[in-house]
């Protein structure tokens, strides 16, 4: 049997499909009142639906062989840090004791946005030094550094662990089943949804004098492509780690906005506009996965481009599916 917390969320929806494409008894850990069976192809295969509440109790009175933990409060914005704490840092902890108590496979969710930015690198280490140097800009990137860190202080020092376990520091990810994430959807819905009620796509200007407005850079990458990554780390069980999970290369937000109005033959009606202050002061200005990490490992699939990308999520979702407009 295998576990999705935050199966409701982006990442955790698709998952969930792609185990059930593929016949794994999948059990469904969120809130129930977040749960949109419009994500779902296959809503009855779901083994069962379980509150995070009771998940405690559920691991200990089932044969869970792996849980896949992407459940977390994501808002780089949000900001009331108990509830962040007791959300991603010690529902993290208790998971990850629960794992290593009961012999259960983890496979989690970090993020890009431990790395700050950028200036220490985006280097996909165990070494604690490192991630102990670390910066992050923002609460939410600050807890996925923490549990990192004090995952690898079990490991190191307790010789406490799961059989396996890997952390994956996911980059700038877009795709299918992102409706709910409202100002945390990627810019790719946002500009659909723009151009979809002919409004102006507005893009933060810059503030940083080695980037002109809209050449702010990211590692986009293709929602599918994380999915292949879970489930290629759930054919590895020997595998353990923290890996990057992103296409290695920076692209632009000009890149992205162009690439949405060209797939839905529209002419670009671009604005670049004020940064919040709350967000000034923590925004990455470039992100760039380092692959070789995985690439080692063994992993050979390739990554969609961004073109690639956008033209399989605006030809065959939101424009085939007529996604709500928010």
């Amino acid at each position: 049997m295998i576990l999705v917390t935050g199966g409701a969320g982006f990442i955790g929806s698709n998952l969930i499909n792609e185990l059930l494409n593929k016949n794994l008894p999948t059990v469904l850990c969120d809130f129930k009142n977040k749960i949109n069976k419009k994500y779902f192809e296959n809503v009855q295969g779901i083994l069962h639906f379980v509150e995070p509440v009771n998940l405690e109790e559920f691991i200990y009175k089932n044969n869970i062989k792996v849980i896949f933990h992407l459940g977390a409060i994501s808002s780089t914005t949000f900001q009331d840090a108990n509830k962040l704490w007791y959300n991603n840092i010690f529902t993290s902890k208790k998971i990850w004791e629960l794992c290593y108590k009961k012999k259960i496979r983890l496979i989690y969710a970090s993020s890009a946005a431990t790395y700050g930015n950028g200036d220490k690198g985006f280097i996909d280490t165990q070494d604690r030094t490192y991630l102990h140097s670390l910066n992050p800009l923002n609460i939410y990137a600050w807890t996925k550094n923490e549990v990192d860190k004090r995952n690898i202080f079990y490991k190191n020092f307790l010789n406490l662990h799961p059989p396996q376990w890997v952390s994956l520091k996911f980059f700038n990810v877009y795709g299918p089943n992102e409706n709910h994430k409202e100002n945390m959807m990627s810019i790719v819905l946002k500009t659909f949804q723009q151009i979809k009620k002919n409004e102006t796509t507005t893009l933060f200007k810059s503030y940083n004098s080695k980037f002109k407005d809209g050449e702010q850079k990211r590692d986009f990458v293709y929602v599918k492509d994380c999915i292949k990554v879970l489930m290629w780390f759930l054919q590895k069980k020997e595998i353990s780690g923290i890996f990057n999970v992103g296409t290695g290369i920076a692209r632009t937000f000009n890149d992205l906005v162009i690439n949405v109005y060209k797939n839905m033959n529209k002419n670009i009606n671009l604005q670049y506009i004020d940064m919040p202050k709350e967000i000034k002061n923590q925004y990455q200005y470039t992100t760039k996965a380092d692959m070789k990490n995985l690439l080692k490992c063994g992993y050979k699939d390739t990554f969609y481009t961004l073109e690639e990308g956008i033209k399989d999520y605006v030809d065959n979702y939101l424009i085939k599916k007529n996604y709500e407009i928010s």
